[in-house]
């Protein structure tokens, strides 16, 4: 497999570091192998659909810097801002979330580095393809600080390309549909709301606000675009009943 340049020169650097002052101390074999494994099993996780990459693999105060020059790039504190900040409003504004495809994957101790192109579909149908290199530094299995490379060029073309709203919302008109309002599994752990304005806010036990994203509705069918990455659907059997995630939702009158 042929390298782009940059990503070359980039893993080049990244291997370099991590063989000199970035690893001190020679790494145990063991921790090396285990936490290479987590990265991939958790980038294997996510190319096959799941929707929770972030979560599972960030601690929740994880440093995240994005490398380069452009608006997006910077230092992000805190799983939740750099998800706010960095990752939702870019998943408003497609229609197909990034799927990774892993070209390599390079692990010293408790550092690091995959390789991988992700490919995906903006709102207005235009695809997204980018290469990426992402370095984990791991604490216990969590990421505590991760550096970013990317083309941000890619970035940039989709955000500016796709305004938002001021409610974080792409400028597309919703279809009119008649499932508007909450919906509640029987036990009451899991509260689904679909807003008038496209948007779904779902809260999980007491965690308010535990997913939200966009949905869309065509006929009895709804399909989800989560802000954390993630796609989902659904079915409504009649008018008080929603199929969703292999759970069974009512109405709340």
């Amino acid at each position: 497999m042929t390298m782009p340049r940059p990503f070359m020169t980039t893993v080049a650097l990244v291997l370099a570091l991590t063989g000199s002052d970035f690893a001190l101390a020679k790494p145990d074999a063991a921790i090396t192998e285990r936490n290479r494994q987590f990265i991939a099993q958790a980038f294997q996780h996510w190319a096959d659909g799941g929707g929770t990459f972030f979560q599972d693999v960030l601690s929740p105060d994880v440093v995240w810097t994005i490398k380069g020059t452009s608006p997006a790039a910077g230092t992000y504190r805190g799983r939740d801002v750099f998800i706010q900040q960095a990752v939702a409003p870019f998943a408003a504004r497609l229609s197909s979330f990034v799927k990774p495809t892993v070209n390599d994957i390079w692990a010293d101790g408790n550092d690091v580095v995959v390789y991988w192109d992700g490919a995906g579909v903006a709102v207005d149908g235009a695809p997204y393809n980018n290469s990426f290199v992402w370095i984990f530094r791991l604490q216990d299995l969590r990421a505590t600080e991760v550096i970013a490379f990317l083309d941000l060029t890619q970035y940039d073309n989709v955000i500016n390309r796709i305004p938002l709203d001021k409610q974080g919302d792409t400028q597309v008109n919703n279809q009119q549909h008649p499932y508007v309002g909450m919906w509640v599994t029987s036990d009451g752990r899991i509260r689904h709301q679909l807003l008038p304005n496209g948007r779904y806010d779902e809260a999980r036990g007491t965690r308010e606000s535990a997913y939200q994203g966009r949905y869309e509705v065509k006929g009895n069918q709804i399909d989800y675009w989560d802000d954390t990455g993630f796609t989902a659907d659904g079915v409504f059997v009649d008018e008080n009943t929603l199929h969703h995630g292999g759970m069974i939702f009512r109405r709340r009158q």
